[in-house]
Formats: C-alpha cells, sequence, structure tokens
C-alpha cells in the first residue's frame, strides 16, 4: 500500500564538470566529483527506507535512470529546465500518484537526517508549508501538502535570497510555513572545510 507521505530527494547524476560547479577552481574535478558522488549515495542510503514513507529521486539528465535505479526507489525524470521548474515538477508528479504530503530534499546536506524529515512531515499537519533553512540563504528542504506553485517563481535560486524571496511569493497568497532547524549545504570550499572534509 502507498504510503501518504512522499519524500522526493533532488540529484544531478554525478558528471565531472556539471556537478558543484562553484567549487570549480577550488578543488580538482575528480575530488568534486568524488564529494559530490559521497555526499549523494549517502543522502539516498541514509533517507530512502524511513518509515512510513515512501522515497522517489527526480533525477536530471532524464538519461541517468540506470544509474539511480540502482537505489530501489521510485524515480522522477526531469529536464534541464531551471530548479524551481523541476521542483514544481517534481511535487507535481508526486501529489499525482495520490501522496497527501511531499517534502523535497538536496543531495549535498551532510547533517541532514531522518529524524529532520520526519518533522518536516509533522509541521505540515499544522502548516501550508515547510522549509530547511540553509545557512547561506537558500533552503535545503521544502515540503507541501498541495503543490503550492508560487513558491517557486519569481526566485533567484542559490542567492542569500532565496528563503526570503520564496516566503514572500508563499505570504502574497495567505500561506503559512514552519521550519526545520537550520543546516550547512555543502556549495563552496568554505562549506567544504567546515563540514570536516578533506581538501
Amino acid at each position: 500500500m502507498k504510503n501518504s507521505n512522499a519524500l522526493i530527494i533532488i540529484a544531478k547524476y554525478p558528471e565531472a564538470g556539471a556537478v558543484k560547479t562553484r567549487l570549480n577552481g577550488s578543488m580538482r574535478d575528480d575530488d568534486i566529483l568524488r564529494l559530490y558522488t559521497h555526499l549523494l549515495e549517502q543522502t539516498i542510503l541514509n533517507l530512502r527506507q524511513i518509515p512510513g514513507v515512501d522515497t522517489y529521486i527526480a533525477y536530471m539528465p532524464g538519461t541517468a535512470k540506470i544509474y539511480f535505479s540502482r537505489f530501489l526507489t521510485g524515480l522522477v525524470p526531469l529536464s534541464p529546465d531551471d530548479l524551481g521548474a523541476n521542483m514544481s515538477h517534481s511535487f507535481e508528479v508526486i501529489f499525482g500518484k495520490g501522496h497527501r504530503k511531499a517534502v523535497l530534499v538536496g543531495a549535498d546536506i551532510p547533517g541532514l537526517s531522518a529524524s529532520i524529515v520526519l518533522n518536516a512531515f509533522d509541521l505540515l499537519s499544522d502548516n501550508d508549508l515547510v522549509f530547511g533553512p540553509a545557512e547561506d540563504g537558500g533552503y535545503y528542504l521544502v515540503g507541501m501538502s498541495k503543490l503550492i506553485r508560487e513558491v517557486f517563481e519569481n526566485v533567484t535560486w542559490s542567492s542569500e535570497q532565496t528563503l526570503r524571496e520564496s516566503l514572500e511569493q508563499a505570504g502574497k497568497s495567505g500561506y503559512t510555513a514552519g521550519y526545520t532547524k537550520k543546516l550547512r549545504d555543502i556549495d563552496t570550499i568554505e562549506d567544504v572545510k567546515k563540514a570536516g572534509f578533506a581538501v
């Protein structure tokens, strides 16, 4: 039987030069690829079997199905659209499958745990939206009980304004938001060092 809660892990296929591009010039290409692959696989392995939650990987490019199939989760292929369009599409697909609550996370957050994901689902019982704030002003997690496209529109992605702009979009329609704990994602060489990875 399908669970009412669904987790979406949004991920890129590990390919040199195509992942963690903000680290280009700070680390060697093969080291960046090794770091991203580690973060991706650890995230999936840690989160794919949360009790009461069906897990999906929303992946790009769409030709990477064979690679992601080995993780034994549901799969949602994505197009080369911008991040907001891909997140919106992911939620649309998952709600179309009959899930009642959905939480989407990135694949580059070392501190992300099953307990944080479960807390996000709990927060959706009293809020229209839930966000997991990142220390850089963005967010590593977003959840909702129905597709709220507005939070993905007219937003500057990968900036210190990302969360604020999504909240402004939600506020215009009167949606309420809850928050999980603030975490650090891995975007810059400073993030890599603070997370304790060798560089």
